[in-house]
């Protein structure tokens, strides 16, 4: 399996998280498992097992915005990239603020059996608000890459995406021309990667499944999970450990109660008013 992150600039908030999030995958990663990190600064990846680092440039990143210079189709040109340097391979895509904490060997037998995944079904645009409902009144009911946009099409959000290696290839050439076909229509840009890769997924794979059992994507959660991943290197340096202590660390850790626990916490804040 390709696992694959792409980290850009030296936010020392961002380089924490990916750095708890390869952990946890290196807590159950086998000899078939090379996670690639596409990024800017390959060198605050050195000394991690079973990573290799992509060098890309800004000149590359410009050159990946295309013609309409929207930055988040550089996301499917970092996947097609790593599809094309390792092919034959399923691919998972994960943002940097995501923790493994289901089982990866599951993971692996869904792609196998030709099931996409990505991290949870937010429903069709057309019932959404504001600018993704925007962006549903441009591309519903026009056609890209042979794809004529419905109602069945929903979207997926893409702080994971995992791809059966039978389709990659495939797959994300779909997503690309859809996503370059809703920007030259003009579409309301604020989603249209993520629509493309769950329009694509949608047509492409066996069936789709939310990914949010086996790996949590904080994102709405970042203040209270950077801290704790603060609170895990802070002890990790203090103690002298080294990147296997980690792991060791991270395979006796229940993740998922963790999960649940800080969605717990937030929850509460909200409810005292402590967070909008």
């Amino acid at each position: 399996m390709n696992i694959v992150y792409f980290v850009i600039g030296n936010s020392s908030v961002i380089l924490m998280q990916v750095g708890f999030s390869i952990r946890t995958l290196l807590a159950q990663a086998t000899e078939e498992d090379t996670i690639y990190v596409v990024t800017d600064i390959p060198k605050m990846f050195d000394g991690l097992p079973r990573v290799k680092t992509v060098c890309v440039s800004q000149e590359d990143i410009r050159e990946w915005r295309g013609r309409h210079d929207f930055f988040w189709r550089v996301k499917i040109m970092v996947l097609r990239k790593i599809a094309q340097m390792s092919p034959g391979k399923p691919i998972v895509y994960l943002d940097g603020d995501t923790v493994l904490f289901g089982r990866l060997e599951e993971l692996r037998e869904l792609l196998a059996a030709g099931c996409g995944l990505m991290h949870r079904d937010e429903g069709c645009p057309s019932d959404m608000k504001e600018k993704s409902l925007r962006m549903w009144q441009t591309v519903g009911g026009r056609t890209y890459g042979g794809i004529t946009i419905g109602q069945e099409h929903h979207m997926w959000n893409a702080g994971v995406v995992a791809i059966p290696a039978i389709v990659a290839g495939e797959m994300l050439d779909l997503a690309l021309t859809i996503c370059d076909g809703m920007l030259d229509d003009k579409a309301e840009p604020v989603v249209i990667e993520q629509y493309s890769l769950s329009v694509a997924m949608k047509e492409r794979t066996e069936r789709m499944l939310e990914a949010r059992s086996w790996i949590g994507h904080y994102w709405h959660n970042k203040l209270y999970w950077s801290a704790y991943i603060a609170d895990f290197f802070v002890r990790s340096y203090r103690l002298g450990n080294t990147v296997e202590d980690d792991i060791r660390r991270i395979r006796k850790t229940n993740l998922r109660g963790v999960h649940r626990r800080i969605l717990v916490k937030r929850t509460i804040a909200k409810l005292l008013g402590k967070l909008h």
